[in-house]
């Protein structure tokens, strides 16, 4: 390999890391608000599983069969979450253990 291509190499890549650098990251924001609407979305599954299971003790005219899946939904919904949380616990955990 010649000098020239290496010179050209290095220069590209410096090139590339300037252009990364000068540019702003917008992920910083984008894991929070995806994890916002997951939170959000089983706050929902909860809530409507819970008028669905309220309305049935009631008395009132309610598919047992579509209550029985809202609530089967609101629980692995729930469950997701909280394995997601104890993976964040534990990421964070090693993080905070690791020698400088």
């Amino acid at each position: 390999m010649s000098i020239e291509a290496i010179t050209q190499a290095v220069s590209q890549f410096q090139i590339g890391q300037q252009q990364t650098q000068a540019q702003p990251r917008n992920d910083v924001g984008d894991f929070g608000d995806r994890l916002d609407k997951a939170i959000g979305k089983v706050n929902t599954a909860q809530q409507d599983s819970d008028e669905l299971l309220s309305q049935l003790a009631s008395g009132e005219n309610v598919d047992l069969h579509n209550t029985m899946i809202s609530l089967q939904k609101a629980d692995i919904t729930m469950r997701t979450l909280v394995s997601v949380r104890d993976k964040l616990v534990g990421a964070y955990e090693q993080i905070m253990n690791m020698s400088i």
